[in-house]
């Protein structure tokens, strides 16, 4: 779907979806989440990933689209695939309920508030006020409105006058307090200096611009103080400029990403004793980043009006594509500076007896000589947010010990990401990644690193989770054939769709196939269901293994009209060779003959060293 039909779809789900929501009254305190009335498009969207990455929150002010409500306004966001919202305490809750949403909303108000956001699994992370009551009680009943709608930080124009009980009051709620700067960085700074952690400012770049302010250089003055940004871009510093998509005028817009992300905790733990290396090692930095338009330049409207281009749905919709740009050399920072702590999945956890499994089942010679020495570098790394694949450390072995038995390569271990890039990935004839899942590749360099690599005659192989590798990056899907789709671990009937692949050949003679004459077997695994509407195709794939729709219950997956669930394949790419086997999420693919001679196969394949038939499965159906 090309992006203005997309969109036309979004704001079309949107629409409907506020009419039927908005004509029912408040409801009571839910027991539960209740309903789930999102339209949020493409759950993969790095405008949500930044989240567990960094702990970046992107959303919009509930006042961006003017005279909505509050409740209006989030089901916009949540149709923009926005996850959290910005309240204000000077806008109204919703058409049935004419209250600002303040902190002396009433008990109904307030249930109807928090439903709306359950509804729409959606956040409100900040909270703007005019100022900070200076009475403590108003004070504190502010504080104890945000933590029950489970606000994260109070935002104020003005600085309190009293800071320590402020300071205080935030600490006590677990509510931070930011202070909006509007004008010299050096005035609010200066008034916080002896402030405590829980007390920073707030951003606002359109009015930064304006006043001559380059982002970069007004982060360099109030450093680790930054809780909340206003994302705009404009043409030229000063007043007499233009609003311009994110990252193509004077803001700097990925300059200043990367310079936060550059202020994320350091390290706090020993990567020796790291178990599941999904996590971060330093935690992350609380930051919610608005996006914003400028009101003189658009309708605020949800669609355009007639006699104009765009409305603020539609600016905003760009904004998000563009920070979906801009943010990735901060993410690549990032998982690149965990990558490198994160250890290669040891292989000591492994019980003996399944190591011995394993290594009797291994082939013992290569299946073709090598052509020259190869190495093949393997790459395990499951950055935070990640899903850690435990059987990684199965494979680790077992592709170790291939590796030494047979000769056919040199394995070497590392998750250093920076061997990915160009020219440092030339060192390598393959790369094997490992159930390698998450945000792996959002550092343009290193896709563009691996994508080059195999274009110009290397090779990638991919086991299991390697598919789910940066899903909100459409171009590594491409690459290796495949991404989303729902799973579990079943047991199904496999077909070996080409027997006289060089690959699969042995399944012929295996005790694996016998019950199905050689053409299949039954296997328990967590087999993914990718979807229709991704990469995944016979018309580009040369598909060797897929899950036997005939002799297979596919009621639970009504996810593909033409049953098509294929689960091993080989493609070539430019001059390069990919590989990809989507079963591994247990032992038995390493334990069992048939499949570890296919896993040392499509090794050998990568590498350059066994010729394999390429042409796409569709089009030999055609010959």
């Amino acid at each position: 779907m090309n992006r203005n039909k997309r969109l036309l779809a979004v704001v079309t789900m949107a629409v409907t979806s506020l009419s039927a929501q908005l004509a029912v009254a408040a409801p009571a305190p839910p027991v539960d989440l209740g309903p789930n009335k999102s339209v949020r498009p493409n759950s993969a969207a790095i405008r949500t990933s930044v989240g567990p990455l960094l702990g970046w929150e992107l959303g919009i002010s509930s006042t961006v689209f003017g005279p909505l409500t509050f409740s209006e306004a989030a089901g916009l966001a949540d149709a923009l695939g926005l996850a959290t919202i910005e309240g204000d305490s000077r806008q109204k809750v919703s058409p049935q309920i004419d209250k600002n949403l303040d902190f002396q909303l009433q008990p109904d108000g307030i249930a109807a508030v928090k439903a709306r956001l359950a509804e729409l699994r959606l956040k409100m992370v900040a909270y703007r006020v005019e100022s900070i009551p200076s009475d403590e009680s108003s004070a504190t009943k502010l504080f104890a409105f945000a933590k029950e709608l489970g606000v994260q930080m109070i935002i104020t124009s003005a600085t309190p006058g009293s800071l320590p009980t402020v300071d205080k009051l935030a600490g006590d709620n677990g509510v931070r307090v930011a202070i909006a700067i509007d004008g010299d960085p050096k005035t609010v700074m200066s008034a916080i200096e002896n402030a405590g952690p829980h007390v920073g400012v707030a951003v606002d770049f359109g009015n930064w611009i304006e006043q001559g302010i380059k982002p970069v250089d007004g982060l360099a003055l109030i450093k680790d103080r930054l809780m909340a940004v206003r994302l705009r871009d404009r043409n030229v510093l000063g007043l007499n400029g233009r609003d311009v998509p994110l990252g193509t005028g004077v803001a700097e817009v990925q300059k200043f990403l990367v310079e936060v992300a550059k202020q994320e905790p350091p390290p706090q733990e020993d990567p020796s004793k790291c178990v599941n290396c999904s996590r971060p090692y330093g935690g992350t930095k609380p930051l919610f980043i608005a996006l914003d338009v400028d009101p003189w330049q658009v309708v605020i409207a949800t669609q355009p009006q007639p006699g104009t281009s765009r409305g603020a749905f539609a600016e905003l919709w760009q904004q998000a594509d563009d920070f979906e740009r801009v943010v990735r050399p901060a993410m690549g920072y990032r998982i690149e500076q965990d990558a490198k702590l994160i250890p290669i999945t040891p292989t000591d956890r492994i019980p003996a007896d399944v190591k011995q499994k394993i290594e009797a089942a291994l082939p013992k010679e290569a299946l073709v000589t090598p052509k020259a020495p190869r190495k093949l570098l393997i790459v395990d790394v499951a950055p935070a947010g990640a899903y850690y694949h435990d059987t990684a450390a199965h494979a680790n072995f077992a592709i170790q010990k291939m590796a030494e038995t047979t000769g056919a390569y040199q394995a070497i271990f590392s998750n250093d990401l920076n061997n990915l890039k160009y020219p440092k990935i030339l060192d390598y004839d393959a790369v094997f990644m490992n159930s390698g899942d998450g945000e792996v590749f959002s550092d343009p360099e290193v896709l563009s690193g691996l994508i080059r690599f195999v274009h110009e005659g290397g090779g990638l192989a991919g086991l299991h989770g390697a598919s789910y590798a940066s899903m909100d990056v459409p171009e590594f899907g491409e690459l290796i054939g495949a991404q989303s789709g729902p799973h579990r671990t079943e047991t199904a009937t496999l077909k070996v769709d080409d027997p006289n692949s060089p690959l699969t050949r042995q399944f012929a003679g295996s005790p694996l196939t016998a019950d199905l004459g050689g053409k299949g077997f039954v296997y328990t695994d967590e087999f993914y269901h990718f979807l229709p509407n991704g990469p995944y195709s016979r018309n580009k794939l040369h598909v060797l293994i897929s899950i036997d729709a005939e002799k297979t219950d596919l009621s639970p997956w009504r996810v593909r009209p033409d049953k098509d669930y294929g689960l091993v394949w080989i493609k070539s790419y430019g001059k390069g060779r990919v590989f990809n086997c989507a079963m591994g999420h247990t032992p038995t693919l390493f334990e069992t003959p048939a499949l570890a001679q296919m896993m040392l196969g499509a090794i050998q394949f990568v590498l350059g060293d066994l010729p394999a038939d390429t042409t796409p499965s569709a089009l030999l159906t055609m010959k």
